[in-house]
């Protein structure tokens, strides 16, 4: 069976599954360079259909992961397709949330507001997102040439809740499964179990408009970065706040969300979380940027805790897996796998709206199994490398074009090349293999530095990066190095960087430029050599080169832009940056 997952909103996303297992994955973004590319992942569905040699009419089913997508998530392309932009129906959208911003700033003063605003909000969204959904699905169908029966929508945090689950190593087994976003489907959180036989059971949910994560996307925005999209940012900067600075906001917010009295697995906020950023203006004026920063990480770190403490006592389950927006935030991700009560934990990877495609084509597959009576299978993700591939024969031919205006080089060994490089301090930037699927370059659409050289972070930010002063880079480090520069009492697997953890005296030492400057946390991608052996043997000639087990790995594009899909995005960033050298599968190009 094949099952088409799509998420057509944040970073819309199209995953190819058959019989239980990933073929592909990969996000829009790469193909139009738009970076979180908001609409019908036209290209992402030509490719995964395109390289398995199907055609649209072999689609078993294609999965959507929400409900009500909602008219204001669509693209302005979409949009039109859609007939969202004639004249009432703006002036409806308009209207409607100039009401809601009415009530919002009423609540204070009269509580039962907020109600009200709930159920017409809820009546607002079913009316207008069933329609946009429906106009949505007949896109879908005239573009795949499909009938509509065949399109499927999955409620939001269901999807967020199977990603997590059927991705993780767990089975046979009861698995907590929380998820928490801004919202999706009228909900911001949820909590459950799967149990033995993989069978799921919701036992909590938090309603919109009570959303620790919203806050979070509206101090990005009050701190004048890019919300949906700079939330790291946020995170990198708190720990340079000082202590007293963060404890006098964090006195100030701590009952801005907390947990329900009566039922401690669903969080309760003392205004619509809607509301945030005008709360913000109101009661953050005249506070430091970073203390700010700092008091809202804290508020996060401290109530998500508390609520996965509460899973954990409320079900006595302690394997975890994590999915949503939020737990983007390693530093929340590191505090959460550090509690006592946790024993094994996974967080999905690129776990935001993106991985809700994966998720609906989870429980797409699982619908047709029960539907034919066949016993389903699904294969935990190994890794994340399901996108284009280049050969070495394609590479070459793109190349002659620019004979004579570079060097190029063909390698027999790349990997003891770019190695050199490296311990020289040169910085290198490196396409080879399949396309990583996700926000994190893993090694195969990867910028990588010597990791014991602070003086190239202002290199690479001269060069192609252009990131924040305060914001760290991170490191791949081998597998059986790992115990050299992590501290892991729990012998976590972290191969997909979306967990922190404290560093070594070593590591200090050996990773001072792949690390937080301040904190010393460290945000690895541990490397097994069986997940991706060209990347491995790069480590590994750098190691005997330097007697270093890790390198600096930034992912490959320009600032804004999203990670390099293949040669021709590859040596448009090449060109456009200060970068010396770039090794495509076999060929090096350098400019010097």
């Amino acid at each position: 069976m094949y099952i088409l997952g799509l998420n057509n909103n944040h970073n819309s996303t199209a995953v190819l599954l058959k019989d239980g297992e990933i073929l592909d994955c990969v996000s829009e973004e790469r193909f139009t360079n738009i970076k979180n590319y908001i609409g019908i992942p036209r290209k992402a569905i030509s490719y995964v259909l395109k390289k398995n040699r199907l055609s649209p009419h072999d689609i078993d089913m294609v999965c959507l992961g929400y409900k009500y997508g909602g008219p204001l998530l669509t693209s302005s392309e979409e949009k039109k397709r859609l007939g969202w932009e004639s004249l009432p129906l703006k002036a409806t959208f308009f209207i409607a949330q100039k009401i809601r911003f009415l009530f919002w700033s009423l609540e204070k003063y009269f509580p039962i507001l907020r109600r009200v605003e709930e159920i017409l909000y809820k009546l607002y969204v079913i009316v207008f997102s069933r329609k946009s959904v429906e106009q949505e699905k007949k896109l879908l169908a005239s573009f795949l040439k499909i009938p509509e029966e065949k399109i499927i929508c999955f409620e939001h945090h269901q999807a967020h809740a199977a990603t997590a689950y059927f991705c993780s190593p767990f089975r046979k087994k009861e698995v907590l499964t929380l998820t928490l976003d801004a919202e999706g489907d009228f909900l911001c959180s949820t909590v459950g179990i799967y149990n033995e036989e993989s069978d799921y059971q919701r036992i909590a949910s938090t309603p919109v408009g009570h959303s620790l994560a919203q806050i979070y996307k509206d101090v990005t925005h009050y701190l004048g970065m890019k919300p949906n999209e700079h939330e790291y940012k946020v995170m990198g900067l708190a720990p340079y706040a000082k202590e007293e600075g963060k404890e006098k906001v964090f006195e100030k917010i701590k009952d801005w969300v907390v947990l329900d009295k009566d039922n401690p697995l669903v969080f309760r906020s003392k205004f619509h979380t809607g509301n945030t950023y005008f709360m913000l203006k109101k009661e953050m004026d005249g506070f430091r940027f970073d203390n700010i920063a700092a008091g809202f990480q804290k508020l996060v770190e401290e109530k998500v805790t508390e609520w996965v403490r509460q899973a954990i006592k409320k079900t006595g389950v302690k394997t975890l897996v994590f999915g949503g927006g939020i737990f983007m935030n390693v530093k929340l991700n590191q505090k959460i796998s550090e509690l006592k009560e946790v024993e094994e934990v996974f967080f999905m990877p690129s776990c935001g709206d993106e991985s809700t495609s994966i998720g609906a084509a989870f429980l797409g597959y699982l619908k047709l199994c029960q539907e034919k009576g066949i016993k389903p299978q699904i294969v935990p993700i190994k890794n994340l490398y399901w996108g284009p591939s280049f050969s070495n024969k394609e590479i070459e031919k793109f190349l002659r074009k620019y004979q004579g205006k570079y060097k190029i080089k063909f390698l027999k060994n790349p990997a003891k090349t770019i190695a050199k490089l490296l311990a020289e301090g040169k910085i290198v930037a490196v396409l080879q293999g399949r396309m990583e699927w996700g926000a994190r370059a893993l090694g195969n659409r990867s910028i990588l530095a010597h990791p014991a050289k602070p003086e190239l972070i202002r290199d690479l930010n001269e060069m192609v990066k252009n990131r924040d002063f305060w914001m760290p880079f991170a490191p791949s480090i081998l597998a059986e190095r790992a115990d050299d520069y992590l501290v892991n009492p729990k012998h976590l697997s972290a191969p997909f960087m979306i967990l922190a953890f404290d560093s070594t005296p070593l590591a200090k030492k050996e990773l001072a430029a792949a690390m937080h400057h301040y904190d010393f946390t460290i945000r690895p991608q541990v490397v097994e050599k069986e997940a991706n052996p060209r990347y491995y043997q790069i480590i590994k000639e750098f190691e005997k080169l330097t007697g270093i087990g890790g390198v600096l790995n930034t992912s490959f594009n320009l600032h804004g832009y999203p990670i390099v899909l293949g040669p021709k995005e590859a040596m448009n960033v090449f060109e456009n940056s200060g970068l010396q050298y770039l090794a495509m599968e076999n060929f090096l190009i350098s400019k010097v």
